[in-house]
């Protein structure tokens, strides 16, 4: 979908603002800043293959190289200012596992994603208390019509990127929503498999 056309979609449903992570680029960024204005935020970031899964880089505006270790991802995205969270860590095909989400240091685990299955966000939840370290929320959408399937909240007042950077980084932000459903299943797995094959039986 087109940056423009999801910052107009999220400020008609009423979000306050919404986070560009794209996989392993940033090119979006700058467009949905255009379309978002001065009263509306779009926080800057990138979803990083790294050699066992998936790491969110919130406040990056620059790409972060693939296949790395999640250590040097995650200091990497540090180096840039920006604060990394372990994405839909238990989901099969791009959740990092136990054993990687050991290799770091996040400040919070992504608990509620709208394109995982309740147990995976069930499990990232469990982990995330257990380690005290925050909490996020992203409908990781593809689609317009998942945008908002899950969101992160903060309880302060937060006006600027910065504020919410801050945040993350102290472990105060909290996710909420929805799991993926039956019917998210049977688009999600076609798709996922189709371009598994495509790219060669590679990870995204």
């Amino acid at each position: 979908m087109a940056p423009s056309e999801l910052v107009t979609l999220a400020r008609r449903i009423g979000l306050q603002g919404l986070a560009i992570t794209d996989h392993n680029a940033v090119a979006g960024i700058g467009e949905a800043m255009s379309a978002a204005g001065r009263d509306f935020l779009v926080l800057p970031g990138i979803e990083v293959s790294t050699a066992s899964g998936h790491v969110l880089g919130y406040g990056v505006r620059e790409v972060v190289p693939r296949d790395l270790s999640v250590a040097e991802t995650v200091e990497r995205i540090t180096a840039l200012g920006g604060i990394a969270v372990a994405a839909h860590p238990f989901r099969f095909w791009s959740g990092l596992g136990s054993e990687a989400l050991g290799e770091a240091r996040f400040s919070a685990f992504e608990t509620s994603n709208g394109r995982t299955l309740r147990r995976g966000n069930e499990r990232a939840r469990e982990r995330a208390r257990a380690s005290k370290v925050g909490e996020t929320g992203g409908s990781d959408s593809h689609f317009l019509d998942e945008v908002a399937r899950a969101v992160t909240s903060v309880d302060s007042g937060m006006t600027t990127a910065d504020d919410l950077l801050q945040q993350l980084a102290a472990g105060k932000t909290h996710s909420q929503g929805f799991d993926r459903d039956v019917s998210g299943t049977l688009r999600y797995v076609p798709k996922a498999v189709g371009e598994w094959v495509v790219r060669g039986m590679k990870r995204i």
